[in-house]
This record gives structure tokens, sequence and C-alpha cells, in this order.
């Protein structure tokens, strides 16, 4: 089975289960806490994805760390996911309940790439557009900094790419002159 269809299925077992239980928020936060503690720990990452590590072990280290920081319907969940051997997929299944939660909340998750950091009148001027062109009452910018597109921003939204960069536009010139 691939990665997405695996992400998915257990992705949407949680959110049923969050929303059943009237914990939706509290999960989200807690795979939120999950998700950034697997990012700043490679340690933590290795023995996720380590298949000579036994699974009495995982769920071990899963529940010292976790154990008191997390709901017991997250807590169950991770435990589920180490009992089937999907612990590996964490970081897909958390990208994918957060979709499924931000579709739920009405809320349009965008990448933003900027050359510097975003100024106020500018990200206002992106959450208007992603705002008239979704459809959702709430826009989430996840910022980025990439001095290499020289100037401008390039957008990531719903699988749709606006690449207003310097670095493209440039690309662009160099591609007409070349040809003429």
């Amino acid at each position: 089975m691939s990665v997405e269809k695996i992400s998915k299925r257990y992705a949407k077992a949680i959110f049923d289960e969050a929303v059943s239980t009237a914990t939706l928020d509290v999960v989200y936060t807690d795979l939120d806490f999950i998700k950034r503690t697997l990012k700043e720990s490679r340690e933590l990452r290795a023995v996720f994805k380590s298949p000579v590590i036994k699974e009495h072990k995982k769920l071990i280290i899963a529940s010292q760390i976790f154990s008191d920081k997390i709901s017991s319907v997250t807590e169950q969940f991770l435990n589920l996911l180490i009992n089937q051997s999907r612990e590996m997929y964490l970081p897909e299944i958390i990208d994918s309940f957060f979709r499924l939660y931000n579709e739920n909340k009405g809320i349009s998750e965008v990448t933003v790439t900027s050359a510097t950091e975003l100024d106020e009148a500018n990200e206002q001027k992106i959450i208007s557009f992603i705002k008239s062109q979704s459809g959702y009452p709430d826009v989430k910018i996840n910022k980025k900094v990439d001095p290499s597109i020289i100037g401008g921003f390039i957008v990531d939204f719903g699988g749709k790419l606006y690449d207003n960069s310097i670095r493209y536009k440039l690309s662009k010139v160099t591609k007409e002159l070349t040809l003429n």
C-alpha cells in the first residue's frame, strides 16, 4: 500500500475518532506537538523508522516522551500506529490529518516563500487573494524565506503554484531572449 493511502486512511481514523469524542482541537494540538518533537529529534525519527527496534520498546519510548503531554485519544492512536508497524508514516499521517482539520474548520493553508520577511501589507494582500480563490473564511500562512528568489514571492496554494518571484521573471526574459 502506498504511503499516501496509508496516511489518508489513518488520518481519517484519528479525525473521525476526534470528532466523535469532541476532542478535535485537542488532537490537533497533540499531533502538532508530536510533529514538532519529531522534527526536532533526529534520534526519535530514527527510532520510529527502525525495523530493528522492537514494537514493545517503541511503545515504552513513546510513552516516556508523550504520555503526560498528549490526550488519551492521541496516545491510543500513537500506540495503534506502533502496534500496526505504521509509526514510520507518522509525519505523513499528521499532514493528512491537518488537511482534514483545515477542511473541516474552513481554513485554507498556504506556503509563501519570499526573498525577505513578508511585511504586514503584503501578507494581507495574499490572505485576501487566497480567501477569494478558495472560498474559505480563514487562511493560515506558512512563511519561508529564500533569498535565491531575489524578490517577490511564491505562493503554494492547493496544489497550485503562483510564482511572482524576480528569479522566475528573469528566467522568462532569458528564455525569450534566447529564442529570438
